[in-house]
């Protein structure tokens, strides 16, 4: 699948990052994750995400 970078926006960008038509690398930082709700009530939503947008 040939991805299309003018398709996709950062939430959260990371410092280190290369997206090619065939590829997407994300160099992430210490401590970011995606964790929700844990039974310690631990809540991590720091990473970057790369989304696609599409229309309805």
């Amino acid at each position: 699948m040939k991805l299309d970078a003018t398709l996709m926006t950062w939430i959260r960008p990371p410092k280190e990052y290369a997206v090619t038509p065939e590829r997407v690398e994300i160099t992430t930082e210490p401590f970011t994750d995606l964790w929700q709700r844990t039974y310690y009530h631990f809540r991590n939503d720091n990473a970057p995400v790369l989304q696609f947008t599409t229309a309805v």
